[in-house]
């Protein structure tokens, strides 16, 4: 019998390194004769640098070097998209975390008493924390101005840039309309809260030329360059080696602490250190983009929806990081996966001065799918429909159209997801609230789509190599991070199947810029789909190459071979010979059992004026949560008793994984929807611990199911689709549309704290006019 791996249940490959303490992080790494960094950071969110006197830090005892912007003039800005940010500031601080010295000691205590030492004197200027209020001409620049970013009316030293999207006549589609629904929804600042930390260790090697440094990161070859640009150096002289990840949800697709531990081991000539604390991070790295979503939407009496106006503000803070791709994509996700034959959009990315903001888990389709599904739920209040009736009429099917004009013409389970969440659920068409124990409860129901991979004609690849060792175990070098989805599971898994060997017997190499080739980044909601095709096409190129030396060593006349257990057997003979030998031999007659696979497929560069396209990305996958809440009356507070969810993920690769990635993403939804803000208010944060800044424990989680839907013939290998992102997507509007079930109250505004909703109540039961946002 066949050993049979995809689509079942099977441990991850890293748990025993992870549970057992075997496995390192950035912060585990020690090396002989290491140097502590700290950073300076600055306390003025803008502010003019007039002078910088770091000489008192340089004579502090035990102090090995002190640097400003000044000792390295040859350094270059940095930044994903555009190069905007500065490693070390010369002019003037855009946000607290902006940094102003580095400090190099022989203790992380003596450079951190070090800092103390380091006198700056500041011009303050004035602090531009609110979007809206970036946008007008006349506030004060952060950046100066780029030709490209002129818009008539707006400032063109604080807008980033725009996107358009406009499909249909929207004249004819408001005609044909007989309601309109109009409202304003706004997302807040999110921290990844990922449990390690941000650290690194690096060292330099004279004689090579090389920095070697060991420090997190999603995308090992992107984060190279990244360094190489910055420090002047040539790609192969930067050397990324992967730690183990202790979770990352987007922070670590931007630079950290990678140039700064470079730009110092070369400098000092000794191996660094540098680690972040808990505040650091919270204050000085990316955020999730707070964004507002203004939407207009027609629809006619029987709930078909006729057009579709939004226009969306992203602010992404001091830096652009990936916030033009974020804020557009917020945009291009708009009216979520519905049919809408009429629409029309804008989105504007503003710079403000508040921490800069980046990828997160979804990548503007989160705050997307909170406003969409909010619209959603107050159009069926609107029109007296129930929820997911409403959403089932409109919902795609094959032959649907994006609001890139994609035509979906494969694996588009929307409304299997509706009905298996309904079904799985127990729903009822028309739920209302009910009162237990004294306590209010509801039913809300969310949908959502994700488009996998970067797609819009961004060049996306994923490579894979695979060797058969002389042990005969199949080694595989892939540059794929495993930030705790379990993307190393998968690979390992794809290949056991093709293989038909035990899994025990596929081994992963360590991430490592010069031994793997790049596999693209850990997001995107896209290694399952490219680093599984890259690995499976590999895994069936070396399958021939195997069956191929076995005919040449066992018999010349090509016979049927099959793998098994780690030996290739000669059917109907009891001939035989293990993977091991055959590698050994195939090596010595300078032909190597080794296979690469390249996944690198073509996408389409939207039109910058209409947003349209004919294939913007190569899979999408849906996914429907369903959530029951319970409220407190006289505290306000809410508790979420039940989730099922249902996402079509084309085909299960990994049963434990797919459960494991949706109660996450539902548990992170939870969080967004009812506690999770980080607080900038004049472009301060506020909440800089985990005290402070609430995220939800085990005294939280609700009871959770995850219902599969398969709706096959996906991008990925045998059908499947990426599952990370969309897990988390429609959770927290199934949460807030359970509220507003509960209570009436609609809240426009996320989290929905204790506070704002018992005040939201006391001002329903006295009838005055108060939204819950």
């Amino acid at each position: 019998m066949r050993n049979k791996f995809v689509g079942k249940r099977v441990d991850r490959v890293d748990a025993r390194d992870k549970v057992t303490g075997k496995a390192l992080y950035s912060a585990d790494y020690y090396l002989d004769d290491m140097v502590h960094l700290k950073v300076l950071r600055a306390p003025h969110p803008h502010a003019r640098i007039k002078s910088i006197d770091v000489s008192q830090a340089r004579n502090m005892p035990g102090v090995v070097m002190a640097i400003t912007a000044e000792d390295v003039p040859w350094v270059k800005n940095f930044g994903m998209i555009f190069k905007d940010q500065e490693v070390l500031v010369r002019e003037k601080t855009r946000y607290m975390g902006d940094a102003l010295a580095i400090v190099a000691a022989e203790t992380e205590s003596i450079a951190r008493q070090a800092l103390e030492l380091i006198e700056v004197d500041y011009e303050p200027l004035p602090v531009i924390s609110d979007p809206l209020q970036a946008m007008e001409k006349d506030t004060t620049y952060i950046h100066e101005p780029r030709e490209e970013n002129c818009e008539p009316g707006l400032n063109p030293g604080n807008l980033l840039c725009s996107h358009r999207l406009e499909r249909g006549d929207m004249e004819k589609g408001f005609a044909e309309a007989d309601h309109v629904v109009e409202n304003e929804i706004r997302t807040p600042h999110l921290e990844h809260v990922a449990l390690q930390p941000e650290a690194g260790v690096a060292r330099y090697d004279k004689e090579s030329g090389v920095c070697t440094m060991w420090a997190a990161t999603q995308w090992l070859h992107d984060i190279q360059a990244d360094v190489a640009q910055a420090l002047n150096l040539k790609t192969e002289q930067v050397q990324i080696i992967q730690p183990a990840i202790g979770g990352a949800f987007g922070k670590r697709e931007d630079v950290s602490v990678h140039i700064i531990i470079a730009l110092m081991a070369i400098l000092t000539g000794r191996p660094v250190k540098l680690e972040m604390t808990r505040e650091e991070l919270m204050i000085t790295q990316n955020k999730r983009h707070p964004i507002i979503f203004r939407y207009r939407t027609g629809v006619k009496n029987d709930g078909t929806i006729t057009a579709w106006e939004a226009e969306v503000i992203g602010d992404t803070g001091a830096y652009a990081s990936t916030g033009s791709a974020v804020v557009h994509q917020a945009l291009y996700m708009c009216t979520g996966p519905y049919n809408v034959p009429h629409l029309k959009g804008v989105s504007y990315t503003v710079y403000t001065n508040n921490t800069y903001a980046g990828a997160m888990r979804g990548f503007g389709a989160t705050q997307a799918a909170f406003a969409y599904e909010t619209q959603m739920d107050c159009i069926a209040a609107e029109l007296g429909m129930d929820p997911v009736e409403l959403r089932r009429k409109n919902a795609y099917e094959l032959g649907s159209i994006t609001p890139n004009g994609q035509v979906l013409t494969t694996s588009v389970g929307i409304r299997e997801t509706l009905e298996k969440a309904a079904q799985a659920f127990g729903y009822q068409p028309g739920q209302t609230s009910r009162e237990v124990d004294g306590k209010l409860r509801g039913v809300g129901v969310a949908s959502s789509m994700f488009g996998c991979g970067y797609g819009e004609g961004f060049p996306d690849h994923s490579i894979a190599d695979l060797e058969v060792t002389d042990e005969g175990k199949i080694l595989v070098r892939s540059a794929a991070a495993d930030v705790g989805q379990g993307v190393l599971t998968i690979v390992c898994q794809i290949v056991a199947e093709v293989l038909d060997i035990p899994l025990d017997l596929v081994e992963m190499a360590p991430g490592d810029t010069h031994t793997t080739r790049n596999a693209g980044s850990t997001s995107a909601t896209r290694q399952t789909i490219f680093s599984g095709n890259a690995a499976k096409l590999a895994a069936e190129e070396l399958l021939g190459k195997i069956y191929h030396r076995a005919s040449l060593e066992l018999a010349k006349h090509h016979p049927q071979f099959l793998v098994r257990d780690g030996e290739v057997i000669l059917q109907g003979t009891e001939t035989r010979i293990s993977l091991g030998e055959l590698a050994r031999i195939a090596r010595e007659k300078g032909d190597p059992l080794q296979a690469e696979g390249c996944y690198f497929p073509r996408t389409d560069v939207p039109d910058p004026a209409t947003g349209q396209g004919d294939l913007v990305y190569v899979a999408y996958t849906f996914n429907t949560h369903i959530a029951e809440v319970e409220i407190d009356k006289y505290t306000g507070e809410t508790r979420v008793l039940r989730v099922v969810a249902a996402p079509d993920v084309g085909r299960v690769i990994n049963l434990t994984g797919l459960e494991g990635q949706s109660e996450g993403g539902t548990v992170m939804g939870l969080g967004m929807a009812l506690m999770e803000k980080q607080v900038i208010q004049e472009g301060i944060t506020i909440n800089a611990d985990l005290s402070t800044y609430l995220v939800p424990t085990s005294m939280d989680m609700p009871e959770m199911e995850t219902v599969p839907v398969e709706s096959g013939d996906a991008a990925g290998p045998y059908g499947a689709k990426g599952i990370g992102e969309p897990a988390l997507l429609p959770a927290a509007p199934a949460i807030t549309n359970a509220i507003y079930n509960a209570t009436g109250i609609r809240f426009f505004q996320i989290p929905v704290t204790p506070d704002r909703l018992l005040s939201a109540m006391q001002a329903r039961d006295k009838k005055i006019p108060k939204e819950g946002d």
